[in-house]
């Protein structure tokens, strides 16, 4: 990353993961470029990222290739996550870096080849020169774990193999004091910047603004979002918030307002 935290990166993996969003192509695109220009980054699986990258990202943008998508949503092989692009491929096109996501479920043997996969990854995109975004997630019953033990042992297990930018959940507590005080615990957990995610779409604008402005309170680097802005019907408009809070640090009267004013077209 060129530019200094707080960082937006606009995240766009989620149909390659069988997470079907906005059905259309085109539209799907129109509603991911409409959000870029607020957003310090594009990453998205291989397609969607050639087709914006295509159309030119305005200097100091980054460009992240997610390259594990097997693990389809809800099927058996969930957590058998391979390679589907290389970090050769990214560092090709000419994108600055790689995503990778590590799902860690202690009740699953399958965990011990992510992480070797993981360790195998973190050496590759070094020698490339590349930059790293890992999501690690503590996995469980089939579900990621939002707790913040839960987050916090998936992070610390990414960090001490050497990830260098964590993208992890707003851990599930009360908003609030309570929520600003787990993200805390869990950027101070690592040595690194802590990306926290946007989760899915949510028509109640407020109530995921509120929870970035606790991430940026707890000392959140920035997010990685996506559903919460691109699936929403005004994605340039939802961005800009969204910008405004992480830059802030806030919700300011001025976005409330306009998130009001949104929420009445």
């Amino acid at each position: 990353m060129e530019a200094a935290p707080p960082w937006i990166i606009l995240a766009a993996d989620h149909r390659a993961r069988g997470v079907m969003t906005v059905e259309p192509y085109a539209d799907y695109l129109a509603a991911l470029r409409a959000a870029l220009p607020s957003c310090d980054g594009l990453m998205a699986s291989a397609q969607p990222l050639a087709d914006l990258a295509a159309d030119g990202l305005t200097p100091g943008q980054s460009s992240w290739l997610s390259l594990n998508r097997t693990g389809l949503a809800r099927t058996p092989f969930e957590l058998d996550d391979r390679s589907v692009a290389s970090a050769e491929r990214a560092k090709r096109d000419g994108y600055t870096g790689i995503k990778w996501m590590t799902r860690i479920d202690r009740d699953d043997p399958i965990t011990a080849d992510a992480l070797e996969m993981l360790g195998a990854l973190l050496e590759d995109v070094a020698e490339l020169g590349l930059d790293a975004l890992i999501e690690p997630l503590s996995w469980h019953h089939d579900a990621v774990d939002r707790t913040p033990d839960g987050i916090v042992f998936a992070a610390v297990v990414a960090h001490d193999l050497g990830a260098p930018l964590l993208k992890v959940p707003v851990p599930a507590v009360p908003p609030g004091d309570a929520r600003v005080e787990a993200v805390a615990r869990v950027v101070a957990s690592v040595g690194v910047p802590v990306l926290f995610l946007g989760g899915p779409y949510r028509a109640d604008r407020q109530e995921l603004l509120h929870e970035i402005a606790d991430a940026m309170a707890g000392g959140a680097a920035g997010l990685a979002i996506g559903r919460g802005v691109y699936q929403d019907p005004y994605p340039g408009e939802m961005a800009a918030l969204v910008r405004a809070v992480v830059t802030v640090g806030k919700i300011t009267d001025d976005v409330a307002t306009a998130a009001k004013e949104l929420s009445t077209r």
